[in-house]
């Protein structure tokens, strides 16, 4: 739908197929002994050949509408494309490789540095560990 054969190829190779025809009814005329018919199809094929020469000077022109739903489209392919990443854990170990991680993660982290250090700080380890991940948290309630 938004990339095609553009107008003046269009214009250029439906005056080609017009002489063709034109051509081909000519000589039937010709074979009939219709001078009226030949003159006819010959202006039919010298105007022919006059719009393949003028679909030279048509300037294509996109739709307005087409720009913007090109940038819709690529814009959805752009959001598919985080979703996958995210979706297939791909996006976790993007976000390890670039060094972003979150504040929540971070203060786990800490809390479970300090828990091996100091024992008696193993229960706020888990706990910052199950509300930085909800997953280990329904995990650990199932």
């Amino acid at each position: 739908m938004l990339v095609g054969c553009n107008a003046p190829e269009r214009i250029a190779s439906n005056a080609g197929d017009i002489r063709t025809l034109a051509e081909s009814s000519r000589s039937r005329f010709m074979n009939h002994d219709d001078p009226a018919g030949v003159a006819e199809q010959a202006e039919i094929i010298e105007r022919a050949a006059a719009i393949s020469v003028d679909a030279t000077l048509v300037d294509p022109t996109s739709p307005v509408w087409q720009g913007t739903l090109e940038l819709a489209l690529w814009a959805a392919l752009a959001i598919a494309a985080c979703v996958i990443l995210w979706q297939t854990g791909l996006g976790a170990m993007l976000r390890g490789v670039f060094g972003w991680i979150p504040q929540r993660q971070k203060s786990a982290a800490k809390l479970l540095r300090e828990a091996v250090d100091d024992p008696t700080k193993i229960r706020e380890a888990a706990a910052a560990v199950r509300t930085a991940d909800p997953m280990i948290s329904a995990a650990w309630k199932g």
